[in-house]
């Protein structure tokens, strides 16, 4: 009877687990990035349309200054804005060293 080594396998299967952290870190990492993109590009967008909601409302004031049957519109209220986000402070590891 012969026997195949168990650590051979063993180091395929540890190698073979590896690779998949390797990967899924990868993946989470560029859909964390994804995610801040549209983060990004949806706070741009909602600025837009408070300035182009703003600009509305002063366009159709100059034209009912001048047209006495289109009424004055209230300029938008300015919706509230979420306070900016931090990123976590790295782990401890990570950090550099302070200089004292």
């Amino acid at each position: 009877m012969t026997t195949t080594p168990h650590g051979s396998a063993l180091d395929e299967l540890r190698a073979a687990y590896h690779e998949q952290l390797t990967r899924l870190a990868a993946e989470r990492d560029a859909a964390r990035r994804q995610a801040r993109r549209a983060q990004a590009q949806a706070d741009v967008a909602r600025a837009d349309l408070a300035s182009l909601k703003s600009r509305v409302a002063e366009l159709l004031n100059a034209a009912a200054r001048h047209l006495p049957d289109l009424p004055a519109v209230e300029a938008p209220d300015a919706p509230e804005r979420p306070a900016p986000r931090r990123a976590l402070p790295a782990p401890a590891e990570e950090r550099p060293a302070r200089a004292a």
